[in-house]
């Protein structure tokens, strides 16, 4: 089937020369009829990937359908037993479920409003200290309580600061960083220089 893409083309006939098409610098298009070659660069387009045999495919699809089955039938036997607990309460009761459910909705949204305010909070706080912060960091630092975020925070600062005074530290040079010389050392200098004089 690929091969029957591909087809001979005398390309030197659309060629900006004005010789008409005549001459050897198309060579693809001076192919018999009964060759079918692909060109070099479709050849190397074909081995760059990995390929994968039937059976290979086959499993890979079969996986993938039993996992999203599996997490539709969990989700479906959730719905079930939903059902199953609705239709042995009565009008009041179902009202009393629903309403519990709501309840728990709106608690879930209010603490991560919460939450994302915490964060927000934090983040101001890193950098006004001159931290750079990211969603982890924030994540780690950040918790349901303000006071216990901002003990997070005041131990991240501190120990941010503490790196900083321990880099900044330095220490003095060692001592003999001074160059003393012998008189054998100048002499055998002076002997150099006066014999790698250019002009004597």
């Amino acid at each position: 089937m690929k091969k029957r893409l591909f087809m001979p083309m005398n390309l030197h006939f659309f060629s900006e020369s004005g010789d008409g098409g005549s001459g050897d610098e198309g060579q693809q298009g001076n192919l018999p009829a009964g060759s079918q070659e692909t060109p070099p660069e479709v050849k190397e387009e074909n081995n760059t990937g990995k390929t994968f045999s039937r059976d290979e495919v086959a499993k890979m699809i079969a996986a993938e359908t039993n996992k999203a089955k599996a997490a539709w039938e969990k989700e479906l036997e959730a719905k079930k037993e939903e059902a199953k607990k609705l239709a042995k309460m009565n009008a009041e009761e179902k009202l009393q479920h629903e309403l519990e459910q709501k309840e728990a909705e709106i608690a879930e949204l209010k603490r991560g409003q919460a939450l994302s305010e915490m964060t927000k909070e934090a983040s101001k706080m890193l950098t006004d200290a001159n931290l750079p912060h990211d969603d982890d960091l924030l994540g780690l630092i950040v918790s349901d309580d303000a006071d216990a975020t901002k003990q997070a925070v005041a131990v991240i600062t501190n120990f941010a600061s503490l790196i900083k005074r321990e880099n900044a530290r330095q220490t003095p040079p060692n001592e003999g960083g001074q160059f003393t010389a012998s008189k054998n050392t100048k002499e055998t200098v002076a002997k150099l220089a006066a014999k790698n004089r250019i002009i004597k």
